[in-house]
């Protein structure tokens, strides 16, 4: 907010009474709730649908198998199942990306920060040399909650989750089981 903030009165603009910042957009702009992306209603995949969003978004993902591997490009964004807006655990089961041994299923590779959140899903069948799972690569610090990572491997470490040494992702409530490396 203070960002923002500082965007809209560091640069004023014009209104009808003078050169006074635009208090009324600013005002606007922080009473605007986050666009959410569905999936699969707006975008076939998830991936379609990070490629598409904007730092602040949330990907929101329907129950169901989704076949892909997904890279969060560096975007400050949520990508969750219902289990983040309905909160019935069941959505964490009935929710899965699944790699198909294509690589790492989920990947942070740009420096991902705390705002970018994977919330709510079953996360299976990836295989990499690192991070079979998932993969927080170089400064990435990414929240990971509610997941159930299993099912992945690695040729040389992290089957389910691996981070790089310089990595600090916040993991809770996660289960990570039956993964190899």
């Amino acid at each position: 907010i203070a960002d923002l903030a500082r965007d809209i009165i560091g640069n004023p603009r014009p209104n009808p009474a003078g050169t006074a910042p635009d208090m009324g957009a600013y005002e606007n702009a922080l009473s605007t709730p986050e666009k959410l992306l569905s999936v699969p209603a707006d975008y076939a995949t998830i991936q379609q649908a990070i490629d598409a969003a904007v730092d602040g978004n949330v990907v929101l993902v329907q129950p169901g198998t989704y076949l892909e591997n997904i890279d969060f490009k560096g975007k400050k964004i949520t990508v969750a199942s219902l289990l983040h807006t309905e909160g019935q655990a069941s959505y964490l089961r009935d929710t899965i990306i699944d790699g198909g041994k294509k690589g790492s299923v989920v990947s942070f590779k740009n420096r991902e920060n705390r705002n970018s959140k994977l919330i709510g899903f079953t996360i299976t069948n990836g295989i990499s040399q690192e991070g079979g799972g998932i993969y927080c690569g170089y400064q990435c610090s990414p929240t990971l909650e509610n997941l159930i990572v299993t099912g992945n491997e690695a040729q040389s470490l992290g089957g389910g989750i691996y981070l790089e040494s310089t990595a600090n992702a916040l993991i809770r409530s996660v289960v990570i089981a039956q993964n190899s490396a």
